[in-house]
């Protein structure tokens, strides 16, 4: 991956982490959001939020993105 091709992938996981972040705030602040099924999804999409962003900082610059490993 190139460095541009690394900062544009980079931005991306930072964007959806974001918005599942947004997504769980949206989900907590509804009227159900005491019913186990609302609790599950907050929790989800904090952890995809975290893991996202955990990603944007392993991946390096001479490493390749899993799709593309797949097509060496």
């Amino acid at each position: 991956m190139t460095p541009r091709e690394l900062a544009a992938y980079r931005a991306g996981l930072r964007q959806a982490a974001e918005w599942a972040l947004v997504t769980a705030l949206s989900l907590e602040l509804r009227d159900d959001a005491g019913e186990l099924r609302q609790q599950a999804a907050v929790a989800a999409l904090r952890g995809l939020a975290e893991g996202l962003k955990a990603d944007t900082t392993h991946q390096t610059a001479g490493a390749h993105h899993h799709a593309d490993a797949q097509h060496a």
